[in-house]
């Protein structure tokens, strides 16, 4: 049985607590050790407890078995992609989007590590050991790959994230999120954060699925969309600015991961 690597560690039942480690960074979200592992000073101890009684991975628990249909495990199969509306309760919620609104974003760039704005226009920061809420999230993300793989036997051993942020006037044009010739991703999620979004505010989410039809998807608050991560897909100019979390469920090992 596949184990999917996550980025929380279950330390109690009940509380189900976050332990930091200054190796997560480079382990790409590996399993975190117990808190008797870590070596902290008495004001990072007080700093990370304070912030694990603030939040807890409760907050982020979805049950996933229930959530997905089956109607919707044959769409993401046939179709490519699924919707699905208030993922998360209000107060894990209110975390992501209170943590996505005082990160220092950086510029993102082509899979060749080139910036051309006019092509991509949005800034990122890829979730490490700092995101506690995005922390969270992705722990509710690696249980819903474990019934992915026990549904759809979809194989996915890990995933990833960061936080994007479009600018007004900016978007990103038609790509797949798979290079030429790569298969790591399996599945790709965004989970959008801005509330009170309509549709003339732009930054549309825009992807062909299977059968050549072409879905326009608003970037509504607390909307996670899955898809198949060899579909087309582009997201419209944004009129206002515009917050979300872009993830990838991958097939293959950890990998080394740089934060830039």
């Amino acid at each position: 049985m596949t184990t999917i690597s996550s980025s929380i560690e279950v330390i109690d039942a009940d509380l189900k607590q976050l332990r930091i480690n200054e190796r997560i960074a480079a382990d790409n979200l590996s399993l975190l050790p117990h808190q008797s592992d870590i070596n902290y000073t008495s004001n990072e101890a007080h700093s990370v407890d304070q912030k694990q009684n603030a939040l807890l991975s409760s907050h982020f628990h979805v049950d996933w078995e229930h959530r997905l249909t089956d109607d919707e495990l044959d769409k993401l199969s046939f179709e490519g992609f699924i919707i699905i509306d208030e993922i998360f309760e209000d107060r894990a919620l209110l975390a992501l989007q209170a943590e996505s609104g005082f990160i220092d974003y950086r510029d993102a760039h082509l899979a060749a590590g080139v910036r051309l704005s006019h092509i991509r226009g949005d800034k990122i920061r890829w979730i490490n050991k700092d995101f506690y809420a995005g922390f969270y999230y992705l722990q509710s993300i690696n249980e819903l790959a474990g019934v992915l793989n026990r549904t759809l036997y979809t194989g996915i051993r890990h995933s990833e994230a960061h936080y994007a942020c479009y600018p007004i006037g900016f978007g990103y044009q038609w790509h797949s999120d798979n290079p030429t010739g790569r298969d790591e991703r399996v599945l790709s999620a965004v989970f959008y954060l801005n509330d009170n979004w309509e549709k003339d505010d732009g930054g549309a989410l825009e992807i062909v699925d299977h059968h050549g039809v072409h879905n326009v998807i608003l970037p509504v608050a607390n909307r996670l969309i899955i898809f198949h991560s060899d579909l087309r897909h582009q997201v419209q100019t944004a009129y206002r600015q515009r917050y979300s979390i872009a993830t990838w469920m991958r097939r293959d090992t950890l990998v080394p991961f740089v934060s830039v």
